[in-house]
């Protein structure tokens, strides 16, 4: 850090005296003071974690089979939150996930599932499915690292709701984490007849 070359003290004015110890007593010079902001700002944002969806693995179609001819469904995005939102804090570490970008991840994930079992993935279907993806909670124990999500399904008249509350836990990382948890929530949603039944033509819910 940089610090201004400081000058002898001098007076010319008879009888007065200057004491040895006034500069080092005198307040942060403005090149020191904008030094520590800097760093301040840069320990600070040092703390703070935003997590963005990556990737998760493809279900096989061996895990759970082809859901049929004749279904179809419009997954919409119902999550208005667009900031990132703080979910936890451990350690001094700050963690934020912008809930309707995962929203749209989540969508984008099980569309391609259901896809690769016969189902038609349109926003022409009559059957319309609002999700919402939020609640994320980390827990950080020996060795791994738990996270929670909450998904919300619902009609568009409201008629109808459904709540999944998943949890999952990696040895590796939070994202890692956040992966296996939609890897399994999907799975058990492609195999959740009351689900699966919203995706039938009009008149054949049930």
């Amino acid at each position: 850090m940089a610090h201004a070359k400081e000058q002898p003290a001098h007076s010319e004015r008879k009888g007065v005296m200057k004491s040895p110890t006034r500069h080092t007593r005198g307040p942060i010079g403005f090149a020191p003071r904008v030094a520590l902001i800097c760093a301040l700002v840069v320990l600070l944002a040092g703390c703070s974690h935003t997590w963005n969806p990556g990737q998760a693995p493809p279900i096989p179609l061996d895990v759970v089979n082809a859901l049929g001819p004749g279904l179809s469904v419009d997954l919409v995005n119902n999550q208005p939150i667009t900031e990132p939102q703080l979910f936890a804090s451990v350690s001094g570490h700050r963690h934020y996930a912008n809930y309707n970008e995962w929203t749209e991840f989540f969508i984008k994930y099980w569309s391609e599932e259901l896809a690769k079992r016969n189902v038609t993935v349109s926003n022409q279907s009559p059957n319309k499915i609002l999700v919402k993806l939020d609640e994320f909670i980390l827990t950080q124990g020996f060795a791994k690292i738990r996270t929670n999500m909450t998904i919300r399904l619902s009609s568009p008249d409201d008629t109808w709701k459904k709540t999944l509350n998943e949890t999952d836990t990696s040895g590796w990382s939070l994202g890692r984490a956040f992966g296996s948890l939609i890897y399994h929530a999907v799975e058990k949603m492609l195999e959740d007849s009351e689900i699966v039944a919203r995706m039938k033509p009009p008149g054949r819910a049930n």
